[in-house]
């Protein structure tokens, strides 16, 4: 078995010392490290290394959200290859299925842990091309937030997120897009927000899909429906502890299923969430592929003897 870490190169200074930490528990393994060098770049240098090497190997994602989707669409299609992953990023939210970030403290947890088939979703349609996810597809006025707050980053901005949410909330609470859901339309032209998940949370605390199973091979396709800001505000707090399924009050704004196939459908052009990478487009299909990564997961530690 051979050992690849793919580590994200921003910020490689600061993360030196976990590196160096996490490297003491493959003495013997003999790993090869890669360092990325530009966004996206993971993806392309797995494709790759997995072309040329046909061998067993161990992926691990060095990085938060971002890198381990970058390493997932650098995976797919490539049946030698297993996936495993540092949370050493600033959004962990993938991890958060398996324990969170705790879980993965101990390195030799992650290199002897137990392998999981998970589905992905590959969205087709989008501008930049097709790509696959591992966690949250999201779209409506959280994605209106995400686009805008990376934008108000970009410039230096303090607090770029919070500081986009008032203008997502003016601007996004009436996006025109239509979902289906395996060919059933959940929504009447206009809707809140929208995700489809085989994770559990976005946005580093909102617990969007609560009832997903990343190895069930479907997606969990819920809706929020258009409401007042009054209704808005007091849905958010259920929203983000993953109530608001079960929740009478709440359940009601949304349509909630599980499909194979999404399609999404926008009057204009949209921003469309992927594990945290932005794309865009106006008719684009998310597919399900099941257990298409064979995935290293931290073993669950056995309740203590009373």
């Amino acid at each position: 078995m051979k050992h690849l870490l793919i580590i994200n190169g921003a910020k490689r200074e600061i993360k030196a010392l976990q590196i160096a930490e996490i490297l003491k528990h493959f003495e013997g393994l003999d790993p090869v490290i890669h360092y990325t060098t530009a966004p996206h770049e993971a993806t392309t240098f797995l494709r790759e290394y997995l072309t040329e090497n046909k061998d067993e190997v161990t992926v691990y994602a060095c990085g938060g959200d971002g890198t381990i989707n970058e390493v997932v669409n650098g995976l797919i299609g490539f049946p030698q290859a297993i996936m495993a992953i540092f949370p050493i990023g600033t959004g962990n939210d993938f991890v958060k299925v398996y324990g969170g970030v705790a879980a993965y403290e101990n390195p030799d947890d992650v290199i002897h842990g137990e392998i999981h088939k998970v589905d992905v979703s590959v969205l087709k349609g989008a501008e930049e091309g097709e790509i696959a996810s591992i966690n949250v597809i999201n779209f409506g006025f959280d994605a209106v937030v995400g686009e805008r707050g990376a934008i108000y980053a970009s410039q230096g901005k303090k607090n770029p997120f919070d500081r986009a949410i008032p203008e997502a909330i003016l601007k996004a609470r009436r996006n025109k897009i239509e979902v289906y859901a395996d060919g059933e339309k959940l929504n009447e032209k206009v809707m809140l927000l929208s995700c489809l998940a085989h994770g559990k949370y976005v946005g580093g605390k909102f617990c969007c899909a609560p009832k997903s199973d990343n190895e069930d091979g479907l997606m969990d396709v819920s809706v929020a429906h258009c409401m007042s800001l009054f209704s808005f505000m007091g849905l958010m707090k259920t929203y983000e502890v993953g109530k608001h399924l079960d929740d009478p009050k709440t359940a009601k704004r949304f349509s909630y299923r599980r499909a194979k196939e999404v399609r999404i459908v926008c009057k204009k052009r949209s921003a469309i969430c992927v594990d945290g990478e932005m794309v865009h487009g106006t008719d684009m299909t998310a597919t399900v592929i099941p257990g298409a990564i064979r995935l290293l997961c931290p073993k669950k530690k056995e309740p203590a003897a009373e």
